[in-house]
């Protein structure tokens, strides 16, 4: 009788722990999803335009039933890797839920984007990519501005296969960078949700430096996982590519998958999977030869999970290992960077070594200021080395044509000799080479209150790569009339060119423009009620 007692026991016991355990996993499982990001090297000439968009179908399809993908809930492709204008498609809205693969009228949209269709439904899986898109000029009534001869819009869109390969959003890019597009007559925002739990805002390439639509999928409609697909011309020192990707979903304290078309010779590269202030969970800069096709993949973290949302005390956290060169052995081999054009406008002073240094920096009314040790090292063989700046920057800074914001940044940046022209530029060497340690940097900044701002902090190391969570910290307070931002870097190490914090006042973007328009149209309408009194 006891010993079938405690038999009994022990088997409940065991069973007890059993189902805790499949409840456990069950419970971990249900926080995360796995996401998949393609660094795509396109075809780039030695093909008919017929050929390269069948190149770039196989390749797709390769990777999209490869058994690297085999896990994947979602898998994002980049920006302008699949057709071109001579090889267009039309795309279905998705309100009209059609499944190109199944389509009784499949013929009016392009082989390619049938046959991604049906690959989404093979492997049931959800799939983003990016596209040239022709329209009918006669779809939009409402849309009285002139229209091509040939009678066709052509857009640069993302489109998002659900896991039977039907049409669940279509997003068309507001903010066109040196490209011959169109832009729809107002904005359009990209969101879809999914089976697994979790509603995606997505939005291409240039739209993440202004309000409309990237951050107002953030603050207006509270998204907290987004896609981008991106052709990014990566510009030292504060937007490099996934500098910039990590600074944005760190800013925002969101999730963001990235897929970056690979060809560093022309300046394009970046692909990664950042959760908030977390460390990146895939990160990539292809900074020699002609690029990549390559899955990045990880498992990503829900917003509301402790997973997602722990904070560090970073003020009592254990100061980081020295790095000494993390980047020896990189080849730049020709790869193409573009410059900040204002970096000569920055009030800047060079870095003094060899001392614990506190200076504040003023560029008009906002001011930064600056703690860190330097420790000057002997340069080895003879070899050119970087300097350091410490700047502040408040102004107004262009991209192309009417498109500009107002920043404000204050960082410590290389350059190439003493000169501030020098900064932002790279010497061209295998071994990244300074003769500087940086110890215990911290930055602080007041940053002016506005309503359509993003904060973020911005970093670089030699291998172009953003210094993540985990390594660098940041403290966030808001007050009556603006927000107090620090953040640091604990340990010693030479490998950093760039190290500071970005924020952006999109009061100059295509939110703003529109709001103009709009203003315009009022008055106007207000004048010619007047004259007819």
């Amino acid at each position: 009788m006891n010993k079938s007692l405690s038999l009994w026991r022990m088997l409940r016991l065991a069973l007890l722990l059993l189902l805790s355990q499949i409840k456990a996993q069950y419970v971990n499982a249900s926080n995360f999803y796995t996401a998949g990001v393609v660094e795509f090297r396109p075809t780039i000439a030695g093909m008919s335009s017929a050929d390269l968009v069948a190149d770039h179908l196989r390749a797709y399809l390769e990777i999209i039933t490869s058994n690297e993908a085999a896990d994947v809930d979602i898998l994002v492709f980049p920006e302008g890797t699949l057709n071109n204008a001579l090889q267009l498609t039309y795309v279905p809205s998705e309100k009209q839920e059609i499944i190109p693969c199944s389509h009784p009228n499949a013929t009016e949209y392009a082989e390619f984007l049938v046959a991604l269709s049906c690959a989404a439904a093979q492997v049931r899986k959800y799939l983003v990519i990016n596209l040239s898109e022709k329209e009918d000029c006669p779809a939009t009534p409402a849309d009285t501005r002139p229209c091509a001869t040939n009678g066709l819009n052509v857009y640069n869109t993302n489109v998002v296969f659900d896991r039977e390969g039907r049409i669940i959003s279509r997003y068309r890019k507001v903010n066109i960078y040196v490209e011959n597009k169109n832009t729809t007559l107002q904005p359009e925002y990209g969101m879809f949700d999914t089976d697994f739990g979790v509603r995606f805002g997505h939005f291409i390439c240039f739209d993440m430096l202004f309000y409309t639509p990237a951050q107002e999928l953030v603050h207006r409609y509270g998204i907290s996982d987004l896609i981008f697909t991106s052709l990014f011309y990566s510009e030292l020192p504060f937007l490099a590519a996934t500098q910039l990707q990590q600074g944005w979903a760190w800013g925002n304290n969101v999730n963001l998958l990235a897929a970056g078309a690979s060809n560093p010779r022309a300046g394009s590269t970046g692909t990664g999977i950042f959760s908030g202030r977390k460390r990146a969970l895939a990160s990539v800069m292809i900074t020699s030869g002609e690029g990549e096709r390559k899955l990045y993949k990880a498992r990503v973290p829900k917003k509301g999970t402790l997973d997602f949302d722990y904070e560090i005390d970073y003020e009592n956290s254990t100061r980081g290992e020295e790095k000494l060169n993390s980047s020896t052995g990189r080849h730049l081999d020709g790869m193409r960077l573009l410059k900040d054009p204002q970096i000569v406008n920055f009030n800047s002073m060079l870095l003094p070594l060899g001392q614990r240094i506190f200076e504040k920096i003023c560029h008009e009314d906002f001011c930064c200021e600056f703690s860190l040790e330097s420790e000057l090292v002997e340069a080895h063989n003879n070899t050119p080395t970087y300097k350091y700046r410490m700047g502040v920057f408040s102004g107004s800074r262009s991209y192309e044509k009417d498109q500009r914001n107002n920043i404000k940044v204050c960082g410590i940046y290389s350059c190439r000799n003493d000169q501030p022209e020098s900064c932002g530029e790279l010497w061209e060497s295998e071994e990244f080479n300074s003769e500087v340690y940086l110890t215990n940097i911290l930055i602080k900044g007041k940053f002016p209150k506005a309503p359509e701002l993003l904060i973020m902090p911005s970093s670089l190391d030699a291998n172009l790569n953003p210094v993540m969570g985990g390594e660098a910290y940041w403290k966030y307070e808001p007050q009556n009339k603006h927000i107090d931002v620090d953040v640091w870097l604990h340990g010693r190490r030479r490998d950093i060119m760039t190290f500071g914090l970005y924020a952006n006042y999109y009061n100059s973007g295509v939110g703003a423009m529109v709001l103009n328009k709009m203003l315009a149209i009022f008055l106007g309408v207000i004048f010619i009620f007047m004259v007819k009194q």
